[in-house]
């Protein structure tokens, strides 16, 4: 009884992960190599290295945890934040318009 319930063997394999082909292992050295260029590159930015020489830089270098939730704060603030200021500038623009016009008649 236990016997029908265990599978038997099809002769179909399955392929394992280091079976990859030779080009997907080219294209993930390649992107690796990519990213290692970008991540060098904003490392050795200018306003990087200034703003982490900043004492504020330094802590956030040495607590990643804080440095990963003032990320995501800034992040998530910056679209209500954003919303608001749009809100001003077109009500500011609104008033204007309608008091020209209003002074016009």
């Amino acid at each position: 009884m236990v016997e029908a319930l265990i599978p038997k063997e099809t002769g179909v394999g399955f392929r394992m992960a280091k079976e990859e082909p030779p080009s997907t292992s080219k294209d993930l050295q390649e992107l690796q190599k990519k990213l290692s260029l970008l991540i060098e590159s904003i490392q050795n930015n200018s306003k990087v290295v200034a703003f982490m020489k900043s004492p504020m830089g330094q802590y956030l270098d040495r607590h990643p945890f804080m440095a990963l939730t003032v990320l995501v704060f800034v992040v998530m603030s910056a679209i209500p934040v954003g919303f608001f200021l749009l809100v001003v500038v077109l009500t500011s623009l609104a008033a204007f318009v309608g008091v020209i016009l209003l002074e016009d008649l």
